[in-house]
């Protein structure tokens, strides 16, 4: 190799290594957020200057992409609003430069810029000490600590709130169900679509409600009323039996009575009655035309004898085999709980005056809930003794679908469903029904309540 052959070779790697070596200098040109010759900024360096440098005390500068300055956004007052924190301003819009929440004292929170670009650090706040029975920010409850909330007050029926370990409310105990001081559980019935006779497009939509779990008992109706008992002590095993013997009238009074005792707003109105003082004696035996012509406030939050739909729909267990689905097939049940291969002497008193199977051998009531319930909860929808209805009675029903339907707006005969203690197994079935004057009293006629 000749010298000159070695000198160029070695002038080349030294070039090589000084061309790779770049630690000590940054990539030249506009971008690059380095203010170099020629340029008189760079992204957001503007090389020491501001608005006031150009005599606008007000505004920003920026910098264009060919790394020259744009005055537009200097002003010479400077404007609250505008997202840049001018002199004079503590914040703007969303911008707080270096002060936080902790500026202030706290540990966490949000700082809120106001109109005139002043801070309001109201938002700012300690750290949650979940547990410590003091309700904080970012809790709903905290120990026993609830705030005065209840089931009721979050939408349910009834049960207890109570408080988780996260400071959040623990509503797996709450219920939707009612619960009354006087009559015991109202269970909710969810809103729902059913076929209600052989026809399918004959569908009943039901908004939901709350219905009792068992009869209106003897022993219950006495402390509701005041009054004595109507019952035929004949018929009756003893207090814990359904109520008997009562006619229409004397049902809708019960419920208003109930109404009033427990606070709330009674449904039925009859013109020159006063339910808070009316006395037994002076509810009708016979037909009466006042006591015919009650109405019903159907948004009240009182008590109420169920509508046909509704007893219906409750009967059949609502949508429980398909939640969510129409019932197309609960008007064929044989009785309330019926699965098609169970016993109906398991879930119903009846048929004392038969000789069927599965019928009552004693000549009276069993007490309330003696037989197993349906599917929701409910006992004696079959059997037991009939239950008065809203609806006045009429030879067949509207066709279509109708939406919470209550029957036709006047007639001779009110309602009755579900069979009773006599009757034979065909009074049980869903597709059955019956009707007497409203005024009718009789030792197999009683009656459960509802509410909205």
């Amino acid at each position: 190799m000749t010298n000159k052959t070695w000198i160029t070779m070695t002038l080349a790697a030294c070039l090589m290594l000084w061309s790779c070596d770049d630690t000590s200098k940054k990539t030249e040109g506009c971008g690059n957020d380095i203010v170099e010759t020629g340029e008189a900024c760079d992204g957001t360096d503007f090389a020491g200057m501001t608005c006031a440098s150009f005599g606008q005390p007000a505004g920003h500068l920026t910098c264009t992409s060919e790394c020259t300055l744009d005055l537009s956004q200097c002003r010479a007052v400077a404007e609250c609003g505008d997202g840049f924190i001018d002199d004079g301003e503590v914040c703007d819009t969303n911008q707080f430069g270096e002060i936080t929440c902790a500026s202030f004292g706290h540990e966490a929170g949000v700082l809120v810029c106001t109109e005139t670009c002043t801070i309001d650090s109201s938002g700012c706040h300690d750290l949650v000490d979940c547990g410590n029975g003091i309700l904080e920010e970012g809790e709903t409850c905290d120990g026993t600590e609830l705030a005065g909330a209840t089931c009721e007050t979050l939408g349910y029926g009834g049960g207890t709130l109570s408080c988780a370990l996260t400071c959040l409310f623990d509503e797996g105990q709450c219920t939707m169900d009612l619960i009354s001081p006087n009559v015991g559980t109202l269970i909710h019935v969810p809103t729902g679509t059913f076929q209600r006779d052989g026809t399918p497009s004959n569908l009943s939509v039901v908004s939901a409600f709350r219905m009792s779990k068992y009869e209106i008992t003897r022993a219950q109706w006495g402390p509701v009323t005041g009054w004595a008992d109507p019952s035929d002590n004949t018929a009756s095993y003893s207090l814990l039996d359904p109520v008997q013997n009562v006619n229409w009238y004397y049902a809708i009074a019960f419920c208003n009575k109930l109404s009033l005792l427990e606070g709330l707003t009674p449904v039925y109105t009859v013109s020159g009655v006063d339910f808070s003082t009316l006395q037994d004696w002076e509810i009708p035996t016979s037909d009466n035309t006042a006591w015919n012509a009650a109405t019903a406030d159907w948004e009240a939050n009182g008590y109420r004898l169920p509508t046909e739909m509704e007893w219906m729909w409750a009967a059949m267990g609502a949508d429980t085999a398909n939640p969510g689905a129409v019932n197309t097939t609960g008007y064929t049940k044989a009785f309330a709980g019926s699965t098609g291969s169970n016993f109906i002497g398991d879930y119903a008193v009846f048929g004392y005056g038969t000789s069927e199977t599965g019928r009552t051998t004693t000549q009276r009531t069993n007490m309330a809930g003696s037989k197993l319930a349906n599917e929701l909860g409910f006992y004696d929808l079959s059997g037991n003794v009939y239950e008065w209805i809203w609806d006045w009675a009429e030879a067949s029903y509207p066709t279509g679908t109708v939406t919470d339907y209550r029957g036709p707006a006047s007639g001779t005969w009110r309602m009755r469903r579900g069979g009773d203690w006599v009757d034979g197994a065909s009074a049980c079935a869903m597709a059955d029904w019956n009707a007497s004057p409203p005024g009718n009293r009789f030792k197999t006629f009683g009656f459960r309540v509802v509410r909205n």
